[in-house]
Parts: C-alpha cells; sequence; structure tokens
C-alpha cells in the first residue's frame, strides 16, 4: 500500500512503475484539483533541482503545505492490485503518454510544454560597488536594479503569465501586454498588469517596503508557512511597510521622488526606522552597523545622504544630537547609545 504522495515523488524522480503512472493518471485526470496541486509541486521540485531559485523556509515550507493537503485527499490511497510492481524509468515522451493517455498529441504538447516552461533563466546580481543597473525583461519591461541586488527571470516569457523573483531592491516599469506579472520576493507577491513600482525586499532583512508610483498593484504577503497573511491593493503614492518578523504591515502616503532618489546616488527617507537605514548603509558600503539597543533601531529618523558621501560622514550627520558613541573595528560600526 502506498500513498500519492509516494507515488509523485516517484513521478518527479522519473523513477515510477507501471501501476503506479496507471494510479497516478486516474488521480490526476480525476479533478482540476489535483493538476493544480500536482503542477505546483512541480513547479517548486524543479526549481529546487535546478537551483532555479533560492531554496528557501518559504520554499521548502510551500512543499510541505502541499503535501499535507495530498494527505488529506480522499483518494491517496494506493493499494496494489497485483504482484507485478515492476520498476520502470520512462522516458520523457512515455511518461508523457502514460500522464496523458486518452489525450494523446494535445495532452501530451500541453504537459511538455509546462515541463519545458521557464527552463532557461537569466540572473542579474550586483555588489556593493556597482552602480545602478538597467535590465530590460523580455517582454519591454524594465528593472532598474539596486546595488547588493539578486534579479531572476525567464529568458522568455510563456503562458498566462510573468514571473520574476527578487532579493533586493529594483523599480520596475512594466509593460502591459494583457498577461499578469508577478514579483516574487522574501515575504512578499505583488501582481500587476502594467504599472511602475519600487520593490525593496532583501533577504537579509527584518522589514520590506513596496511602493506604488503609477499604475495600480495587489500585494500580499506570507507567513513563515506561506500562507497569505495580507492582502491588499496600492493605489499611485502608497507604500507598505513589512515587518517580516511579526507579518504587521504599515500602509502610508510618501513622496515617490524621494523613494526613487536611490537611481540618481541620493538616498532620501522620511521617518524611517534607524535600523532600516543602517541596512541601506550596509549594502551600499559593505559594512556591517551593530546597534546594540533595540529602541534606538527602532527610532526614526528623516534626512538624505548621497553615495559620493564616505560612511565616516553619513555616520556624523546621524549622530547629529550626539546619542551614540560610535567606533570603528574593521568593516564593523558599532553605534553604542550614550
Amino acid at each position: 500500500m502506498k500513498d500519492i504522495q509516494q507515488i509523485i515523488i516517484h513521478v518527479l524522480q522519473n523513477d515510477v512503475s507501471e501501476e503506479e503512472m496507471a494510479f497516478f493518471s486516474e488521480w490526476f485526470h480525476s479533478s482540476s484539483e489535483n493538476k493544480d496541486l500536482f503542477f505546483q509541486l512541480k513547479d517548486i521540485y524543479d526549481h529546487r533541482k535546478g537551483g532555479l531559485m533560492p531554496d528557501s523556509e518559504e520554499m521548502k515550507a510551500s512543499w510541505n503545505r502541499l503535501m499535507n493537503k495530498l494527505e488529506n485527499n480522499p483518494q491517496h490511497i494506493f493499494q496494489s492490485t497485483t504482484t507485478k510492481n515492476k520498476r520502470v524509468k520512462l522516458n520523457r515522451w512515455q511518461a508523457v503518454a502514460a500522464i496523458f493517455a486518452g489525450l494523446l498529441i494535445i495532452g501530451a504538447s500541453l504537459f511538455y510544454g509546462r515541463m519545458k516552461q521557464n527552463s532557461v533563466w537569466v540572473e542579474v546580481r550586483t555588489t556593493s560597488s556597482d552602480q545602478v543597473q538597467l535590465v530590460q525583461l523580455p517582454d519591454g519591461s524594465t528593472v532598474q536594479l539596486n546595488v547588493s541586488s539578486f534579479l531572476k527571470y525567464p529568458k522568455r516569457f510563456t503562458g498566462k503569465k510573468r514571473q520574476v523573483y527578487l532579493d533586493g531592491e529594483a523599480i520596475f516599469d512594466v509593460k502591459n501586454d494583457g498577461r499578469s506579472f508577478e514579483v516574487q520576493s522574501d515575504k512578499q507577491q505583488i501582481v500587476v498588469l502594467g504599472t511602475q513600482f519600487n520593490v525593496m525586499d532583501y533577504s537579509v532583512d527584518a522589514f520590506a517596503a513596496t511602493t506604488l508610483i503609477k499604475g495600480k498593484i495587489e500585494l500580499k504577503t506570507f507567513d513563515a508557512s506561506h500562507t497569505v497573511k495580507n492582502r491588499m491593493v496600492l493605489t499611485p503614492k502608497q507604500q507598505v511597510l513589512l515587518d517580516k518578523n511579526t507579518g504587521y504591515v504599515t500602509l502610508r502616503d510618501v513622496n515617490p521622488d524621494d523613494i526613487l532618489s536611490w537611481t540618481t546616488g541620493t538616498y532620501s527617507f522620511e521617518d524611517v526606522p534607524l535600523e532600516q537605514i543602517t541596512g541601506r548603509l550596509e549594502k551600499m558600503y559593505d559594512v556591517t552597523v551593530v546597534i546594540p539597543d533595540e529602541k534606538s533601531r527602532k527610532e526614526k529618523y528623516t534626512g538624505k545622504f548621497s553615495s559620493s558621501q564616505t560612511i565616516e560622514e553619513i555616520i556624523q550627520i546621524i549622530n547629529f544630537k550626539g546619542q551614540f558613541e560610535y567606533r570603528f573595528r574593521n568593516d564593523t560600526i558599532i553605534l553604542q547609545r550614550r
């Protein structure tokens, strides 16, 4: 006796018995929910196996959540009806034919297309010493990528939606071609048709910020199990701040010029926690900033600085009231409250 979880893993590994494949085919065709479930699992499996996306805790949690959903499926038990259980290595077209028996060429083409979809990815990385990098996506949309950031997108967009992955900060100017455009980051997903927006979501940071410049976007945030925690629609000049530790979100109005200032080498901020400011400095100057006092980390500041300034000059500006005793140790800066 086996369950559909084991059989699906065998199918994904291309190491499945004839009986298992027959059972899988029956299960697969029994409902549209089963088909969606399998394709979601296959997407995660392909990403993790091929290294297409970072193997994050969220991705592992998504896999476990889908597997648990399978376990609660009343059709999940497979009982062998014969002593024959020969394991076979199916080639791609044998597997397609078995899964889509009855649909023949049409069904096989659909599945094969899904398997090949997004098989070639482009990766763009910037370091702390890089300039802002302009990236043109296959659909004509553009991305301005900030320092210390990572962008991953398919060489060609296929299917009904366009998907990219971001770890860092970028401005997206999305062309409307009738398909949705999705940006997946550490704890967020942004869905748009055609618009301009700024996303700052570094996986190493405890916060994220999404700002709409023009158009309209839907923003979803996720908890540790990758369950949707918040869902909202933004209008121009609105920003959502996400505390990734608590899941708490704040919606506020902002000046888009301040948000986009980093593209010209200036960082403008208004009522921003110190830990968010120092997080930016860490990526710009390749340093580590330590603030032992939690209250100091949460204090909000307003101001701006230029990338042409030294890190020492910026720390002095932050410490204009003399509230900190600061010291430099190689690439580490310690801000100790007086």
